[in-house]
């Protein structure tokens, strides 16, 4: 079978193309929704907590609570805080479902399904977490020596001294490695789905290992390749909500050639339970941040009617800007397994194209046919 991906630029350059498929946007709008989900439950159990008003915030907030929230308990801002984390963990485990259709792709399996791949992202969420885990506790080690150091010059007259006599080596080591740690800690959010997707085995310890080296060794083409995903998946989602905005402009109006102003009344009702004068919505509805180019859904505007027609409305043009940032979530994520890609082959010279699929073995579609001589056993009593 051919194998789509010869690690030339054109395979840089087409990388939204790659990202715009079924498969992949039902896998990251899977877990954007999961991550939405969690990121909801603890922020509301958060409220709950600290004692706030749930429906006051429903009222100003929705479902999707994007914003200064303000808490005021010490526990409602550590649930707070882990569901946010928690809601990044999903994502990343998104991203790795997205990411293994590229890496079957290159092993020679473009027939791995969605759920194939929301089941290997779930199965990953726990080296995800591990991975994550290893490197703040490593990191809070290094945190430790250096609030250990620091009681130095508690010292009576010569702490003073011993701290400035080992500024440079330990200390500025110390903190320049601490900084090293903090910096690949928050790029991880991005190049760790990717290691975990290409990662056969489902170690901690190499993700982690892969996550350093890209880092190290091959900065700039990481850098490169990933300025140039997130700008096309920038443009390219904003294309993408363009023409979505066009359908659903194009179906409100044959519709409501056979259903009057009722569809128009129903299209108004939806959207005005979701937030379209937020921020989110307004980068999705312009080229680019800082660029008065864009469009407007004046169109949904209009007042909520009763009834349940209205949320159920709701919830499908909700499922439309789903599949909107879908989009964009699955450029970033086929940008970073591309991305690995490159990196493996021009630090090791390893193709992901010489590995096995996951799950699909190539075998022949007419089997060799034997011929006569094949056929039968010959008994050699009888010559």
């Amino acid at each position: 079978m051919k194998i789509e991906f010869e690690y030339k630029i054109s395979d840089i350059l087409l990388i939204p193309g790659r990202a715009l498929k079924a498969k992949k946007i039902i896998v990251a709008s899977f877990f954007i929704l999961s991550a939405l989900a969690v990121y909801d439950l603890f922020t509301y159990l958060a409220v709950l907590i600290d004692g706030g008003n749930l429906s006051a915030f429903y009222s100003r907030y929705g479902l999707v609570p994007v914003g200064a929230i303000w808490l005021a308990g010490t526990t409602a801002k550590i649930v707070y805080y882990f569901g946010i984390l928690s809601g990044i963990w999903v994502l990343m485990a998104g991203m790795a479902g997205v990411s293994i259709f590229d890496f079957e792709m290159m092993r020679g399996n473009p027939f791995f399904t969605s759920l194939a791949a929301i089941r290997f992202a779930l199965s990953r969420f726990g080296q995800i977490f591990v991975s994550h885990l290893a490197i703040a506790i490593f990191l809070g080690f290094i945190l430790l020596i250096g609030v250990l150091f620091g009681l130095l010059t508690r010292i009576p007259y010569l702490g003073d001294w011993m701290y400035a006599l080992f500024l440079i080596f330990p200390n500025f080591i110390i903190a320049i490695f601490s900084v090293l740690i903090i910096f690949v800690l928050a790029l991880s959010v991005l190049i760790m789905p990717a290691t975990v997707a290409a990662d056969r085995h489902g170690e901690a310890f190499n993700s982690i290992l892969e996550i350093f080296t890209v880092i190290t060794r091959q900065p700039f083409r990481w850098l490169g390749i990933t300025v140039y995903s997130l700008v096309a998946a920038k443009i390219s989602g904003f294309v993408f909500a363009y023409f979505s905005y066009r359908a659903l402009q194009f179906l409100q109006f044959i519709t409501q050639l056979g259903g009057g102003e009722k569809i128009q009344d129903l299209f108004a009702s939806g959207a005005a339970h979701l937030p379209l004068q937020s921020p989110a919505v307004k980068q999705l509805t312009t080229v680019l941040p800082g660029l008065n180019f864009g469009f407007t859904v004046e169109f949904l505007n209009g007042a909520a009617q009763p009834g349940l027609a209205g949320y159920l409305m709701a919830l499908s043009l909700f499922g439309v800007f789903v599949i909107i940032v879908a989009y964009i979530f699955s450029i970033i994520a086929t940008g970073q397994s591309v991305c690995y890609a490159f990196v493996r082959k021009a630090r090791d010279g390893h193709l992901f194209s010489n590995e096995k699929p996951l799950q699909f073995e190539p075998e022949w579609v007419n089997p060799p046919i034997k011929g006569p001589a094949e056929a039968r056993p010959v008994d050699p009593t009888k010559m």
